[in-house]
């Protein structure tokens, strides 16, 4: 049984990269951007987020995002993305990144999602939420939301 809760989150901006990926190989590749992003120095996203916006059936686009701030202008490579207001199933991932936010994301597509009476899927997207590493990787603590409502 995977542990959740059900939290009402308000309209929010975030600036990232986006490349598209496709659902085959998405679990190899987005590790490898997130690689790349971080060896790259560029420090305009930390990576508070990842985000999938699916809108092409086997494809989609993952932003690597920060929370957008109106002040700062967007730099060239980046773009906004608003985040609707809304109800958020939230999952805890708990341990080494990427494969125990990997393992939960399996777990919510094909037994959560399918087998949940009270809550239905409310959007295209969803989010991957992370803090700050612990110098023990099984500690590692992010979450991955996704739009709901109620059935």
């Amino acid at each position: 049984m995977l542990e959740y809760k059900i939290l009402e989150k308000a309209q929010f901006t975030v600036m990232g990269k986006r490349r598209r990926f496709n659902t085959e190989n998405s679990y190899e590749k987005i590790p490898e951007f997130w690689q790349e992003h971080m060896e790259s120095g560029d420090k305009t996203v930390c990576g508070m987020f990842g985000i999938c916006v699916d809108e092409y059936g086997k494809e989609f686009d993952y932003y690597i995002a920060d929370i957008y701030l109106p002040s700062n202008d967007i730099p060239e490579g980046y773009e906004t993305k608003v985040i609707p207001a809304g109800a958020w199933a939230v999952f805890p991932c708990r341990g080494a990144l990427p494969k125990a936010l990997q393992d939960v994301n399996t777990k919510i597509w094909s037994e959560w999602l399918p087998s949940c009476k009270a809550y239905r899927l409310a959007g295209n997207y969803n989010i991957e939420f992370y803090t700050a590493s612990c110098a023990n990787p099984d500690e590692d603590y992010s979450e991955i939301w996704i739009p709901v409502e109620k059935v």
